[in-house]
């Protein structure tokens, strides 16, 4: 299990240095939004009223605000897609984690394939290696799964209250980075009314 997680930390590491596109666009989407993050780090003010007004962009500004502080801070541009690799991390702990909680008894053979298959996955390489707030997004709601199956196992009402509080937020944060994960409040609050 190990080897297959650094060997793929390593892959992404790669990746990025190489510039990895195997998803076709990811490459050309970094290049059109990070406009975004060099405005945000030249004048902040003036970015954020403007931000979205003639319909570029799809996506909250808080990526690029967040990226922008790095640039500010004097790291240039191109070294973005470094540090954007620090979100692999957590979406592999908390995919294992999540993986721990749903299937008792995996093998370490069936959870080191479903591990190779998420460093094998086009989206998470392309997006290691030309960020986008999408890979941010997915470990966010990567995390709300787990608390969601955390409320799941759980007989404490005090600890699933506690749990479906923590699934929210990363739900909300999610929902922040990328609109699109929004839709599941409706099934987390069927279930969690239920």
């Amino acid at each position: 299990l190990y080897v297959v997680i650094i060997l793929g930390l390593v892959s992404l590491v790669l990746s990025a240095y190489l510039g990895e596109d195997t998803l076709g666009g990811a490459r050309h989407d970094y290049l059109f939004h990070e406009k975004f993050i060099i405005a945000f780090s030249e004048n902040f003010k003036q970015t954020i009223n403007q931000y979205g007004n003639n319909f570029e962009v799809r996506n909250s500004p808080i990526f690029y605000i967040y990226s922008s502080l790095f640039v500010k801070n004097g790291v240039k541009i191109e070294y973005l897609k470094y540090f954007n690799l620090i979100i692999i991390i957590p979406l592999i702990i908390f995919f294992i984690k999540s993986i721990d909680l749903k299937f008792k008894d995996i093998s370490i053979q069936a959870k080191s394939f479903l591990i190779l298959l998420v460093f094998l996955s086009p989206t998470i390489r392309s997006l290691s290696a030309w960020p986008y707030p999408l890979s941010w997004a997915i470990c966010f709601f990567l995390i709300s799964i787990y608390y969601f199956l955390k409320f799941e196992k759980s007989k404490n009402n005090h600890k699933k209250i506690k749990y479906s509080l923590i699934n929210i937020l990363f739900l909300a944060l999610s929902a922040y980075f990328t609109p699109n994960f929004s839709i599941f409040a409706i099934f987390y609050l069927f279930y969690f009314l239920k």
